[in-house]
């Protein structure tokens, strides 16, 4: 039923005359990194002045001097996030940097995503303006909220919007919108939420200097705030171009550091992953998962005030709390994925489909993103997870390949069949959308109607590229170790793989799903654990007497041992 990827060698990217400019490298990681940085070795240079400027940000500027002079007279302000962990992280860094710069009167709002729905939804807009801030920014959402912020401007509310999704042909009313992607001559353009309020609050902070705000004040590093970026933006999975790395590299150095919060740090602790070596895996596989249960299941203020906690007490009970959640959260994601897979096996006789419309009734719209997610996986094909809504709406959520962009491939469904969505918003990768629960079958059609018109069936080819073959000499835990530490690997700066041939010393199963091997290289048979996890049946019952796999050079820590394993991507 899977499709398999075809596996191939990386190409460069850099110019071969560039490796001497990183002479010092350890020569595979010089190989690894030629088929990374687009121009140069410099791009492995993750200084904080090598960062996009400011001013570079189209109406930054603007914004920054909006927020300064609400600073500066005390103005009651209120942050709107979304309830993903980019949502959170954006908020926390928010109200952080706000505390750094000065100002207190600041609080925050986040949606349930089942009574309120995504962005600032119409119960949303009546309960900000009950409140009756002075000032409301937006943080990873709004360029969708076209009536929520209408009715903001007309309770005479400021707005800076900050988003970094794809906005609609027009943009709503708002005082200021900063979304790197809804101007054509903005820099930045990979910036998650958490990265462009970082922004803001940077163009703040020298926008207050200027103004004499720091002269009886002490002017804070807004480094300070860089683990929350370093976590929004491996979780959002947005892609770790030059700029971005600089900001996880950084965010990153400083976690390990211990230079973050209590509540994250007990978070971490929670996931079982060690501060001190935390890698942008951790975050990404370990630490986001946790917070964003909480915008799945329960409420994302948890996560929130867990990553604001710096008070033993809470900071331990904020993150417990997530931890259970996420639980939870697995456990009904095991049952929805059954469920979904077996739906799959019914309909995948029609190997023509070029994407795939699920739905069960007894959904949580909190897990179908990583339904979908899992079935593109498996399919290697867009696919749409819906749960059940109030008044007879289904809620969806979509993820994508490479080469099909899911948001344009909804906004030609709304063209195709206007009124047939009620909404939608998204990126390339994924997306959210609301049907009624009575147009179903008419979305699934359309929507492959519209995936058959427009997009290549090449596409559909699962490529996965690998960084060739090492010596077994260098197949050594400091290679591993070094690879470790020369991330962040991420979207579009994958972490170093390779392919091999090895022959089977021995294999056992462990917790009836994953594949434990003693391996030996042909050549000179250097000896290496190796580990396929979640294996398929067929390869749990087959007996390995020779194995070539696409795998990555991992640090396995047990019981206070660290040694080099094989983590085993692919038997090919």
């Amino acid at each position: 039923m899977k499709r398999e990827p075809t596996i191939t060698l990386k190409q460069r990217e850099c110019k071969p005359s560039l490796l001497q400019q990183k002479s010092k490298l350890h020569p595979v990681m010089q190989r690894v990194l030629s088929a990374r940085v687009k121009h140069s070795f410099d791009e492995t240079d993750y200084a904080l002045n090598k960062l996009v400027k400011p001013q570079q940000i189209t109406h930054l500027e603007k914004a920054a001097e909006l927020l300064a002079n609400h600073i500066q007279r005390g103005s009651q302000i209120l942050v709107f996030g979304d309830y993903d962990a980019d949502g959170a992280t954006s908020t926390a860094l928010c109200i952080r940097a706000l505390n750094l710069l000065g100002h207190l009167n600041v609080d925050f709002l986040l949606p349930d995503r089942v009574m309120d729905g995504y962005g600032i939804s119409d119960n949303v807009a009546q309960r900000l303006t009950d409140l009756n801030p002075d000032l409301v920014i937006t943080v990873d959402t709004g360029i969708a909220s076209f009536q929520g912020l209408q009715k903001l401007a007309q309770a005479d509310i400021d707005v800076i919007v900050t988003d970094h999704h794809l906005p609609a042909e027009s943009l709503p009313v708002a005082s200021v919108i900063v979304n790197p992607n809804a101007f054509a001559d903005s820099e930045g353009r990979n910036l998650c939420g958490v990265g462009v309020a970082f922004y803001l609050m940077l163009a703040t902070r020298s926008r207050l200097r200027d103004q004499g705000w720091f002269e009886n004040r002490v002017e804070p590093n807004l480094a300070d705030c860089l683990d929350l970026v370093a976590i929004g933006t491996v979780a959002d999975l947005v892609p770790l171009d030059y700029n971005n790395r600089i900001l996880v590299n950084e965010g990153l150095k400083r976690i390990r550091a211990g230079q973050c919060s209590l509540g994250l740090q007990k978070l971490i602790e929670f996931s079982g992953r060690n501060q001190q070596r935390l890698s942008s895996q951790d975050i990404a596989f370990a630490v986001a998962p946790r917070i964003n249960a909480a915008g799945r299941l329960d409420d994302m203020s948890i996560g929130v005030q867990a990553l604001l906690a710096n008070d033993e007490t809470p900071a331990y009970d904020l993150a417990l709390a997530l931890d259970d959640i996420n639980r939870a959260r697995r456990e009904l994601q095991g049952q929805m994925t059954e469920q979904a897979v077996a739906m799959l096996e019914r309909v995948q006789a029609d190997t023509d489909n070029f994407g795939y419309v699920q739905f069960q009734p007894d959904w949580h719209e909190g897990i179908v993103g990583i339904i979908a997610s899992r079935i593109k996986d498996i399919t290697f094909r867009p696919s749409i997870s819906f749960a059940s809504s109030e008044q007879g709406m289904l809620k969806g959520s979509a993820r994508s390949i490479p080469g099909v962009h899911m948001r344009d491939m909804l906004d030609l469904v709304d063209k195709k069949q206007p009124g047939l969505i009620e909404r939608f918003g998204g990126h390339a990768m994924a997306a959210g959308l609301t049907i009624s629960a009575q147009n179903l079958e008419l979305f699934r059609a359309t929507f492959e109607s519209v995936l058959q018109d427009n997009v290549d069936a090449s596409c559909f080819n699962n490529v996965i590229e690998h960084d060739g073959e090492i010596l077994p000499q260098e197949m050594t835990l400091e290679l591993a170790q070094i690879i470790q530490h020369s991330g962040p690997w991420g979207q579009r700066f994958p972490v170093p793989s390779f392919i091999g041939e090895f022959k089977v010393v021995n294999q056992r199963i462990v917790a009836d799903r994953h594949l434990k091997f003693e391996l030996r290289t042909t050549e000179s048979g250097v000896r290496v654990e190796a580990i396929l996890f979640y294996a398929a049946q067929q390869e749990l019952t087959t007996n390995y007497q020779n194995i070539r796999i696409h795998y990555e050079l991992s640090v396995n820590e047990f019981r206070g041992a660290v040694s080099l394993q094989l983590m085993i991507r692919h038997i090919v």
